[in-house]
């Protein structure tokens, strides 16, 4: 199945700019991992723009070191920005390992790279695509929700079953809570999770200050989020 998949990725007209891209970005910056989207647009033989790549800092050609704003508090310390041949590249500089960060992708069908050994792909990512599923890999925030939908919209994916039963739930809170329709919407900008003036947008501001991207938990169970954000209601609705 995984082999089948990344023979037709391989076999579409737009894969070739993938190594060519590589030699490229990896001559200029250093040993990188191409990965995500565009693989997967190749898959669904989808015209592409955007390429990201992902690189450890130890990797990183000297010279670039300097040109980067570094942060602490996260594993991606910052992005470079690249454009090359037409299409815009992101280099994400990480401070530990690019196969584990791709393995933490919020979105498991986009678990596939390409690096100096070639096309690589994660048995989930494949099981995903074959079954025409988007699945939650790693709940990076509730911000994963919106990523979802328009990824299902993109390529005529389903949900699954479990993360749209979760979903469902977690915007029933929102609407519980007698918000704007703008809130309720999933289709449009969270909106919460931007204003930490609203009370559900500081929880779900605290909730990603606390826990999404940090080194010491980087990437929260539905459980987590469940048992951060529920008790809040509760106590919120208790105090109306």
């Amino acid at each position: 199945m995984k082999k089948t998949i990344m023979e037709t990725i391989q076999a579409n007209e737009r894969y070739h700019n993938i190594p060519e891209l590589y030699e490229i970005l990896s001559n200029k910056y250093g040993k990188l991992t191409i990965a995500g989207g565009c693989l997967i647009d190749c898959f669904f033989n989808k015209d592409f723009y955007d390429v990201d790549c992902f690189i450890n800092i130890k990797d990183l050609k000297p010279e670039w070191l300097p040109k980067l704003k570094i942060r602490k508090d996260t594993h991606i310390l910052d992005v470079l920005r690249d454009n090359v041949n037409g299409f815009d590249i992101d280099i994400v500089v990480i401070d530990y390992s690019v196969a584990k960060h791709i393995r933490r992708f919020d979105q498991r069908f986009k678990q596939a790279w390409f690096d100096h050994k070639g096309l690589h792909m994660s048995n989930g990512a494949a099981k995903d695509i074959a079954d025409n599923k988007v699945r939650v890999g790693v709940l990076n925030g509730p911000a994963i929700y919106f990523r979802i939908i328009r990824s299902a919209r993109k390529y005529n994916m389903h949900l699954d079953d479990t993360d749209l039963f979760l979903m469902e739930n977690f915007m029933s809170c929102l609407d519980r809570l007698n918000l704007p329709k703008k809130y309720q919407h999933m289709q449009r900008e969270f909106l919460p999770y931007k204003n930490p003036d609203h009370f559900l947008g500081r929880i779900v501001y605290k909730y990603s200050q606390n826990y999404w991207n940090t080194k010491l938990l980087y990437a929260p169970s539905w459980t987590t989020l469940k048992l951060f954000l529920l008790p809040a209601i509760i106590r919120h609705n208790l105090h109306k």
